[in-house]
């Protein structure tokens, strides 16, 4: 996974949000806290791989393929899952290749495939996150001013000072409490199943339901998120003229009926948010949107973490992919203990192309040597521009899953996993001549 800001010229949106990335009714459990199971080890040399271009001008017949793949797969020892298909309705795909394609490996970030897919389908690409602050009253003087917080991972400092203005035009000028609701979100904010190593590097934040620039300040994760929150919020109004007596945090106590609605901002749409997930393979977007998840499937939830892998799985099977062929722990795949099969992508990638938000989703994946996690890969390859793909990278793991929007052949899905104590640098150029070679596909 990368963890480069994302560039936000490519989002028409009209508030400019501060971004910083790096890098399944009933409920299942969270799996014990066990070491999760141990990635194969290849002998210590390998030869690394290059990238296989095969002439545009001759192409790959199918019949070709499977040795053409089988050489650059056997090059490398390693846990292999990889599944091609063409792409289409069920009945009508064609395996075009496969290894070992039931196998679960940890997938890493192709996680994000899964969260994603669900929010879209579960909330729709208009969906909107919105951040209401209410007051005790509509009056100058106020006893309680409390802003409470959804989980929006695209709230940053301009969002906040939109919130102040708001309430300077109102005419707030006084406050005897500011109360930050975090009470959204239930469970742990760090994920138990990562590793307790990454608690405080800015990929692994703390993810709350009053979150604030992702919760990080490029080379840390905050450790207190919701009283930043809180302390910001509270510096801000004071800047504005708004005097605030005390601040505090509450994380259990709802807030009280008949309170006054005196401001609110609202997210970029959906479409937007699984944007950046994807895109920058951003960890704190994708642990938002599933514990929205979690919290929309059962509001009662203890943990929205473990509710928001309910639903997931739930609007997955629904979707006819099959919920034995994977296993989530968190919705960004950095846990290693999450378990995949490339089977499970390429039925999620399937269906998501028969859907009317078919476009929207793809356009979330990064592209080939353009876009997103893929910008400086595949660049002067046949592959770049027409493969359309969610990598994934953690200790011991890469993978990619999309698509091939071939030249000179039918659209295709695939998916590929690669467990192995190998660089990453040599294990993905593995992956990524087998990518190439699927765009030099011709029917013959």
């Amino acid at each position: 996974m990368k963890f480069a800001p994302l560039i936000w010229a490519s989002l028409a949106w009209s508030i400019s949000v501060q971004t910083l990335s790096v890098h399944a009714q009933t409920p299942l459990p969270l799996p014990p806290r066990t070491q999760p199971t141990p990635l194969p080890l290849p002998p210590r040399t390998t030869t690394p791989v290059r990238p296989v271009q095969a002439p545009v001008s001759g192409g790959i017949c199918p019949a070709q393929l499977g040795s053409r793949l089988d050489q650059i797969v056997d090059r490398l020892p390693a846990s292999w899952s990889v599944l091609v298909q063409t792409q289409g309705a069920p009945g009508s795909r064609r395996n075009l290749y496969d290894r070992n394609p039931f196998t679960q490996l940890a997938p890493a970030s192709n996680n994000k495939i899964f969260t994603t897919a669900a929010a879209l389908v579960k909330l729709g690409a208009q969906y909107q996150i919105r951040t209401p602050v209410f007051g005790n009253s509509n009056t100058p003087d106020l006893v309680t001013l409390r802003v409470i917080g959804q989980g929006d991972p695209s709230f940053g400092t301009s969002q906040l000072n939109l919130l102040t203005q708001q309430l300077r035009q109102r005419g707030v000028r006084q406050v005897d409490q500011l109360i930050g609701d975090d009470t959204a979100f239930r469970g742990a904010e760090f994920n138990p199943n990562w590793n307790p190593d990454h608690r405080g590097e800015p990929y692994a934040p703390l993810i709350n339901s009053l979150m604030l620039n992702q919760n990080s300040t490029y080379s840390y994760a905050i450790p207190n998120p919701g009283n930043y929150f809180v302390g910001e919020f509270r510096s801000r109004l004071a800047s504005a003229g708004i005097q605030v007596k005390n601040s505090t945090l509450v994380k259990r106590t709802p807030a009280p009926a008949g309170e006054v609605e005196l401001a609110s901002v609202i997210s970029p749409p959906l479409s937007n948010l699984i944007l950046v997930t994807n895109q920058d393979s951003d960890n704190a977007y994708a642990e938002a949107l599933l514990k929205t998840l979690g919290r929309l499937q059962d509001p009662n939830s203890l943990d929205t973490t473990a509710s928001g892998v309910t639903a997931v799985r739930s609007i997955l099977t629904d979707l006819g992919v099959n919920p034995n062929r994977f296993r989530m722990v968190d919705g960004s795949g950095l846990a290693a203990s999450n378990r995949a099969s490339a089977e499970a992508f390429v039925q999620t990638l399937q269906a998501m192309a028969l859907r009317p938000d078919a476009s929207i989703f793809r356009r979330s994946l990064p592209v080939a040597g353009s876009s997103g996690t893929l910008s400086s890969r595949f660049r002067g390859t046949p592959a770049q521009g027409i493969v359309f793909a969610k990598t994934g990278t953690i200790s011991g793991v890469v993978a990619l899953s999309g698509y091939v929007t071939s030249r000179n052949y039918s659209p295709i899905v695939f998916s590929i996993l690669v467990n192995s104590g190998t660089s990453a640098s040599t294990v993905r150029a593995s992956v990524d001549s087998l990518v190439v070679a699927l765009t030099q596909l011709r029917n013959c």
